[in-house]
C-alpha cells in the first residue's frame, strides 16, 4: 500500500471530531489494506512501530529531527528553529519546508507503508558509536522522498506526537465494521493481547472464528481485572456476603510472566518494565515454581530504615534507563502476588477465585521482604473486617480489596466482583484536557487545568472540573514542562466541552483528584452535568491510561450515594 493513502486518512482524522466519521474513515482504510500489511498499517495509524508491550522506541528526539529536516530540504538549522517558533509543531515545519525545499531531488522514490515502517524499525535498532548520524541519514532520506503531507506524518510518528484522537473504542468499532465481526469479540481479543494490530490482522484473516481462538500467551500482557469502589464494609457485605478481604497496597500493578529462565514484567498499561527491575526478575525466578506462569500482583517500594511501604510516587522513581543498580539499592522493592492467570500450560482465569488462590499459594515460594502472597481473611463479620482494615492501615497500606469467592478473573473488566475499600476522602481519576495560564505568583506556568471523565456509553470525554489547588510551586513548573509537548491547536475530537481553556491538551495525563463533594453542574458549564466542590490535586496516576479514568456513570452513582447519606432524596433516584 502506498504511504500517501495512509496519510490522507490521517489528515482527515485530524480534521474531524465526529465519532462515526472517524470509524468510517478507519474501517474503510482497513478494508482496503492488503492482509499482509494490516499490522503495519494499524501501528502507523496509531503513530507506533511496536505494540506497547515490546517497550521499544525509535530513539530520535526533536534536535535530531530538526537536523534531518534541514538536510532533506536544504534549509539551515537556524531557519528550521525559527519556523518551529512560529509553528510549534515539527510535523508542520517539515510539511512547509518540503513543500518549498531548496534541495533538488532528481529521482524521488514513491514511499510505501512497507518502506516507511521498515526504515523506522531499522532506525530504532541502530545503537553504538555514530548511531545519531546514522539515524539522521535514514530519516532525512525518508523526508527527501516524501511529499509535504507524508513528511508531516513521518515526523509526528517519529516523535510520538500523532494526536488523531483514535481511542480504543474507535479502533474496536472500526475493526468490527471493516471485517464484519462483533465489537465484543474485538474487545475481548484486545484484552487478551494488548495489540490492536494483531487483532485487526486476525479479524482480516479469519473473522470471528479466528478472534475466538485468541488465548492467553506467556510473554504477551493481558489487560488486568479491575475493582469497583465501595463506600463501606457494610456495602461489601451486602453485595458479596462472605468474601475474601486482601490488603490493598499502594504501588504499581504488575503482571509477571515466566517462561523457563525468562521473565517479563508488564504494567497495567501493558508496558514492558522488565529492564527497570532486575531485582524483581531475580526474585521472580527464585519464587515462581512452574516453568510457565502468569502472576498478577502489586509492586511496592520499601523504606530501608523502617521496612514500611513508601508512597506510590516513590516506586515510580525506579522507572529509569540508567543507574538502575544504584537506585535499586537505595530503594528496595517488594512484590505481593494476589492472582494467577496461567500455570503450566493451563489458563486459570475461568476458575473461581478460591481455586486460583489455592493454586497461587502452591506455586509461589515466598521470600521474606521480597516476594509474597498478599495477606487476606475470609469473613462476613463487620468487626473482624474492620480490625483487618485497621491492621492494613497500621502497616502503611491503603485499605482492603474485597473479592467474590466464586468470581472468575474477568480480563480487562471492572465489575462488582472486586470492591476496594479505602478510608479518607473520595478521589477520582480524571484526564487533563486543557490548561489555563497562571497569574501573579503563577505567571509563566500553567496555573490550573480542565479535567474530564469518560462516558461509557458514547466513549466521549466530558468535563467535570477545573483544578488549581494542591500543587506546589515546583510541581506547577514540572507539570508545565510536561504538558508543553501535549498542547493541541484545537479541541481533542474525543472531548465535549463548553469551557474553553487557554490551551487544549492531548488527553494522556491522568490526575488523581480529592474533593469534598460532587455537585450538580449546569450543562453549559461542565458537559458531564457534574462538578467537584473544593477539588485538590493528589498525584499523577502514571500507571493509568485514559481508558481507565473515572466514568460519568461512576460519578453519577457516587453523587446518588452522597445525597442519600445527607438524609434527603437524591435528584437521580427517580430516574435510576
Amino acid at each position: 500500500m502506498e504511504y500517501s493513502k495512509l496519510v490522507e486518512v490521517q489528515e482527515k482524522l485530524e480534521k474531524t471530531s465526529s465519532y462515526l466519521d472517524k470509524v468510517e474513515l478507519i474501517s474503510r482504510l482497513l478494508a482496503e489494506t492488503p492482509k499482509e500489511e494490516i499490522r503495519k498499517v494499524v501501528l502507523l495509524l496509531l503513530g507506533e512501530i511496536f505494540p506497547p508491550y515490546e517497550s521499544k522506541e525509535i530513539g530520535i528526539g526533536p534536535q535530531l529531527i530538526k537536523e534531518a529536516i534541514a538536510r532533506a530540504t536544504g534549509y539551515s538549522r537556524r531557519e528550521v528553529d525559527e519556523l518551529m517558533l512560529s509553528k510549534g509543531d515539527l510535523g508542520e515545519v517539515a510539511e512547509e519546508l518540503v513543500k518549498k525545499k531548496r534541495q533538488v531531488t532528481l529521482f524521488r522514490e514513491s514511499l510505501s507503508v512497507e518502506k516507511v515502517y521498515s526504515v523506522l524499525r531499522k532506525v530504532s535498532e541502530i545503537s553504538g558509536e555514530g548511531s545519531q548520524e546514522k539515524k539522521i541519514l535514514w530519516i532525512s532520506e525518508l523526508l527527501t522522498n516524501s511529499s509535504p503531507l507524508e513528511a508531516k506524518y513521518i515526523v509526528r510518528t517519529v516523535l510520538g506526537e500523532l494526536r488523531l484522537g483514535i481511542a480504543e473504542g474507535r479502533l474496536r468499532d472500526s475493526i468490527s465494521k471493516a471485517f464484519h465481526v462483533s465489537p465484543e469479540l474485538v474487545e475481548r481479543a484486545y484484552m487478551f493481547t494488548g495489540d490492536y494490530s494483531l487483532v485487526a490482522e486476525r479479524a482480516a484473516l479469519g473473522g470471528e472464528a479466528e478472534l475466538k481462538n485468541i488465548r492467553i500467551e506467556v510473554g504477551r500482557p493481558v489487560s488486568p481485572m479491575l475493582a469497583q469502589r465501595a463506600d463501606s464494609i457494610d456495602e461489601v457485605i451486602r453485595r458479596l456476603g462472605k468474601a475474601a478481604f486482601e490488603i490493598k497496597l499502594d504501588g504499581i500493578r504488575i503482571q509477571i510472566h515466566k517462561k523457563k529462565d525468562r521473565i517479563w514484567i508488564f504494567t497495567r498499561k501493558l508496558e514492558n518494565y522488565t529492564s527497570m527491575f532486575p531485582d524483581l526478575v531475580k526474585d521472580s525466578l527464585d519464587s515462581i515454581k512452574p516453568d510457565k506462569a502468569i502472576i498478577d500482583g502489586e509492586l511496592v517500594a520499601i523504606n530501608p530504615e523502617t521496612g514500611k511501604p513508601m508512597p506510590f510516587q516513590e516506586v515510580l522513581r525506579r522507572r529509569r534507563k540508567y543507574n538502575i543498580e544504584e537506585v535499586s539499592r537505595e530503594l528496595p522493592i517488594q512484590f505481593h502476588a494476589f492472582d494467577v492467570l496461567y500455570s503450566e500450560g493451563v489458563e486459570k482465569i475461568d476458575l473461581p477465585y478460591e481455586e486460583r488462590r489455592k493454586t497461587l499459594e502452591e506455586i509461589i515460594e515466598q521470600k521474606e521482604g521480597k516476594f509474597h502472597v498478599v495477606e487476606r481473611i475470609i469473613s462476613d463479620d463487620e468487626k473482624e473486617i474492620k480490625d483487618f482494615l485497621n491492621y492494613s492501615l497500621s502497616l502503611g497500606h491503603e485499605g482492603l480489596l474485597a473479592k467474590d469467592l466464586n468470581s472468575p478473573y474477568r480480563v480487562g473488566k471492572r465489575e462488582f466482583l472486586w470492591l476496594k475499600v479505602k478510608p479518607g476522602g473520595d478521589t477520582l481519576d480524571l484526564v487533563v484536557v486543557g490548561a489555563f495560564y497562571g497569574k501573579g505568583k503563577r505567571a509563566g506556568v500553567f496555573g490550573s487545568y480542565l479535567l474530564a471523565a469518560r462516558d461509557e456509553e458514547s466513549d466521549k470525554l466530558l468535563t467535570v472540573s477545573k483544578l488549581g489547588s494542591g500543587f506546589t510551586d515546583d510541581e506547577l513548573k514540572e507539570l508545565t514542562e510536561k504538558f508543553k509537548s501535549l498542547v493541541m491547536k484545537r479541541k481533542p475530537g474525543i472531548l465535549e466541552a463548553e469551557i474553553e481553556p487557554h490551551v487544549w491538551i492531548e488527553p494522556k495525563i491522568v490526575f488523581e483528584v480529592m474533593f469534598e463533594e460532587i455537585q450538580k453542574s449546569p450543562e453549559e458549564k461542565h458537559t458531564s452535568g457534574f462538578g467537584l466542590r473544593f477539588p485538590r490535586f493528589v498525584r499523577i496516576r502514571e500507571d493509568k491510561g485514559v481508558e481507565e479514568i473515572s466514568t460519568i456513570q461512576e460519578i453519577e452513582e457516587m453523587y446518588r450515594k452522597q445525597e442519600e447519606k445527607k438524609g434527603g432524596v437524591s435528584p437521580l433516584s427517580s430516574s435510576s
